[in-house]
């Protein structure tokens, strides 16, 4: 996989939660966490079970769903990583 993309990716979504100013902590640690995650993913050496790519991707999707109403720069990056992570087989 072309990590290049991610990466921007990540560092895109990064700006914007620092950016975001009305998301409350809990939101916040969650979009924080799926990050750690997307780095997760992007160090690994090994392929991660399916189950455990399965749960990821729900929970991107999930976050996606969650803020693309109020958060919509949010919900653009967090879908440009899902996008990535799709067509690199995740």
């Amino acid at each position: 996989m072309d990590n290049s993309d991610l990466l921007d990716t990540l560092e895109k979504l990064h700006q914007e939660l620092k950016q975001t100013e009305n998301l409350d902590d809990e939101s916040r640690q969650q979009l924080q966490h799926l990050m750690g995650d997307m780095r997760t993913v992007l160090e690994r050496e090994e392929p991660a079970s399916t189950e455990e790519d399965d749960s990821f991707i729900e929970q991107l999707g999930d976050a996606i769903q969650e803020y693309e109403v109020s958060h919509p720069s949010l919900t653009a990056a967090l879908q440009h990583a899902l996008d990535i992570l799709s067509g690199a087989g995740i």
